[in-house]
């Protein structure tokens, strides 16, 4: 049978020196060639032994309806009761039962039952013969599907059937037999793992042994489930032998694959007494020797889906502790369970309860297909660290599927009610109970795990400022621990520029990040799951935080250091400066000035440390309260009256309430020092968000053809202005003999933090 693992099927003794002598019969390209040439060969004749049935009346039998046979006509649905040969023919004419059109015979209720339809075949083919020998039709007995008296009409016979004639399911179930083969040809001649360099998984030959069956079976059913209601008799038990003999293919070989794969779980002489009980119903039932209720092909169909749902929870038991043959046991036994579980619950159970089939078989091959798809992608280890994303979506709607039809079938049955109706309840009550199901199961188990981006943020965070190489490896590492909580957490010499899966996801590798060397990750979660495409997607996100907390912390040293620049230049250019001059002045007075500015600016530079907040209100206190005191310890008059700045609630930053301070003690030791005898006047005044000041003061004994000079003072003067995004102007009154200093600065620019010789405008 061929369920013997393909791994011990390696020639020995003299077999092994033929194989040597004849390398190239096992060379895996010979092997693929001969396999793919048996699939065409065999696609070929059923085309030819399709092709060469008679066809009646050109498609015009709806056989996806059952009940009676019924046809279109002049857009009318006539009952089909009989057929007889028209114009002189030989024969009489034959009653059309109303299974004839009956898809599969196996889904008729006895054994009489399908003797009686192969006798029906036989005598509508005798007829369909002759008419298309002679190139004659057929006159058929039809009556109004709605009621009303029987009519003839003549149906078109042609002696042999056409490619464009051919229904959809045939089409169907060759695609998806052709599909399965060639994957099986693929996996038998380029077996998974040699290029590797590794032993092919045990239980590939089951792999192997039940796609050839599912391909032989839909071969084989597209014979004459495609058929236009009439074939040779002899041609539909063939093709139904050849059936049955695939569907023993297919068990055998999925009852050896679970049994072996990923785990092996069931000893070979189990695996072979199983196939053998197999084989011996089918034989039973062929030979009719035990009873048709017992032995029909939709219950041995039924026991052996119970076989392979058992050795599945066998399986998932053995790969407990093996994240990744887990992750493949999902695949294969999701492939299964959508495969085999749709046509059982959809073909199969209706039939055990005498109901109609919800599904075609033709169309029942197309999840049949979908097993070997998902067999061969978990055989190959695609992608199963993914599988966990949407497996259990999948396997909660096909639940949700296999509850509605239950509900169909068990109300048909116990309340003897009609298909739609039985159906419409069965969606109601389904529909009832599978809203607040799936919300609960979505929210409770299904509903993806997401991260605390908090928590994450906050760990970035915390990498990002700690300080020295050594702490931040160790906040990286304790990072990665709490998020994927893995057995091991390695360092490997070789860094991949951005993270890697490996070992079909029972491990992961990282890049150096943060003065972390290159780490590699194995079996996340405590060892029960495989790390995944969702990982990779966090990590992403957590690299991106990391980026950003770096940047941070940049911009935050950046902004340390220039704090620690401006405090140093503060106390060098202001501070100091006035110390240093209260140190060599000979005047007492001046001393005291020069020592009560120093301690003014200590205060100022203490409060915006603290971060204090200052109103323009209080600085314009501050700096009248000290420039009253300069002007009258030096016999001077200040005028500075009340303005709109006296009101003003705004905020300034530090650097505002320094250069203020600064660009104003320039202006009014200018005024003491150099301007003429009299009052000096000041105005503090808002325009919108800027504050303009403005100092005025007699002009002192300069010449007034003297150039304008630019001093020190005033050159550092433009330069703080700038700065704060200002503008500082000059200029000279001759006529009223008064010098006018503007200033306008505005009040929420972000000051330049570095202050540059500007030049100083004189008008």
């Amino acid at each position: 049978m061929g369920v013997t693992d393909m791994r011990n099927a390696a020639p020995s003794g003299g077999a092994a020196a033929g194989a040597r002598r004849l390398p190239g019969v096992f060379n895996p390209v010979v092997r693929l060639s001969v396999a793919l040439l048996a699939v065409l060969l065999a696609m070929g004749l059923v085309f030819v032994l399709r092709l060469a049935q008679p066809d009646l009346s050109a498609g015009q039998i709806d056989m996806a309806r059952p009940g009676p046979v019924t046809l279109q006509h002049g857009g009318q649905s006539l009952r089909l009761l009989s057929l007889a040969p028209a114009l002189g023919g030989k024969g009489a004419g034959v009653a059309i039962p109303a299974d004839l059109a009956i898809e599969d015979p196996d889904m008729l209720p006895s054994y009489a039952a399908r003797r009686a339809f192969l006798q029906a075949q036989a005598m509508a083919m005798a007829l369909l013969r002759d008419a298309g020998a002679r190139g004659m039709p057929l006159r058929a007995t039809v009556q109004p599907a709605e009621g009303g008296p029987p009519f003839t009409l003549l149906l078109p016979v042609a002696a042999h059937s056409r490619l464009a004639d051919l229904p959809r399911d045939f089409w169907v179930q060759i695609g998806c037999g052709l599909t399965v083969l060639l994957i099986a040809a693929f996996f038998f001649a380029l077996r998974p793992g040699t290029a590797r360099r590794r032993s092919a998984p045990e239980g590939l030959s089951g792999f192997v042994l039940a796609g050839l069956g599912v391909g032989g079976a839909g071969f084989c059913a597209a014979i004459y489930s495609s058929r236009a209601l009439v074939m040779e008799p002899g041609l539909i038990f063939a093709a139904s032998l050849g059936n049955h003999a695939f569907t023993f293919l297919f068990g055998s070989g999925m009852m050896a694959l679970f049994a072996r794969y990923p785990r092996p779980v069931l000893r070979w002489r189990y695996v072979l007494l199983s196939s053998a009980a197999l084989l011996v119903s089918i034989l039973l039932y062929r030979l009719e020797l035990a009873p048709h209720s017992l032995i029909r092909p939709q219950n041995i169909t039924g026991v052996i889906f119970l076989i392979i749902v058992a050795l599945i929870l066998l399986q998932l038991r053995a790969t407990r502790r093996n994240p990744a043959d887990r992750a493949a046991l999902r695949w294969l036994g999701l492939s299964f369970l959508l495969g085999s579980g749709v046509f059982v619950m959809l073909v199969a159970l209706p039939v055990v309860f005498e109901q109609e089939s919800i599904l075609s078989q033709g169309m029942s091959f197309i999840p049949l297909c979908a097993i070997y798809v998902g067999t061969a992608l978990a055989f190959a280890r695609y992608r199963l660290f993914d599988l966990d994303r949407w497996a259990w979506r999948i396997l909660f709607h096909m639940g949700v599927i296999c509850l509605l039809v239950c509900v169909d079938l068990l109300v048909m049955v116990t309340l003897s009610l009609s298909s739609p109706v039985a159906m419409a309840f069965a969606v109601l009550t389904v529909g009832l109970l599978y809203f607040p199901l799936r919300d609960h199961v979505f929210e409770r188990w299904l509903a993806p795990r997401r991260p605390d981006m908090a928590a994450i943020y906050a760990g970035t965070v915390s990498i990002a400022f700690q300080i020295g190489p050594a702490a931040k490896a160790e906040a990286w590492r304790s990072l990665l621990m709490r998020l994927f909580a893995p057995l091991q957490m390695d360092p490997v010499p070789d860094a991949p520029p951005a993270p890697v899966l490996g070992d079909e996801g029972l491990s992961l590798t990282l890049p150096a990040q943060n003065g972390a060397p290159a780490l590699r990750l194995a079996f996340a979660g405590g060892g029960r799951r495989l790390f995944n495409g969702a990982d990779l997607a966090l990590l992403t996100q957590v690299h991106a935080l990391l980026r950003a907390a770096e940047a941070d912390r940049t911009a935050y040293e950046a902004a340390l250091h220039q704090e620690r620049r401006r405090i140093a230049r503060d106390l060098h250019d202001d501070v100091g400066a006035n110390l240093l001059s209260a140190l060599h002045s000979r005047d007492d007075a001046k001393r005291q000035d020069f020592l009560v500015e120093a301690l003014a600016d200590l205060r100022q530079i203490a409060s915006g440390l603290a971060g204090r907040p200052v109103t323009l209100e209080s600085q314009i206190a501050e700096m009248r309260a000290e420039s009253h005191n300069r002007a009258e310890a030096q016999g001077r008059t200040l005028i500075w009256p009340l303005g709109s700045a006296d009101a003003s609630a705004d905020q300034l930053g530090y650097e505002v309430q320094r250069n203020l301070t600064a660009l104003h003690r320039e202006a009014l030791s200018n005024a003491l020092a150099h301007g003429g005898p009299g009052a000096i006047t000041i105005h503090a005044d808002l325009d919108g968000d800027s504050l303009i000041y403005r100092m005025e003061n007699p002009l002192g004994p300069t010449p007034p053809t003297a150039a304008p000079r630019r001093g020190n003072g005033l050159g550092n003067m433009a330069a703080r202005a700038e700065a704060l995004g200002g503008r500082v102007t000059a200029r000279r009154d001759e006529t009223a003999q008064r010098h006018i200093l503007t200033l306008r600065i505005p009040l929420h620019a972000s000051p330049t933090p570095t202050i540059a010789p500007a030049p100083f405008i004189a008008a």
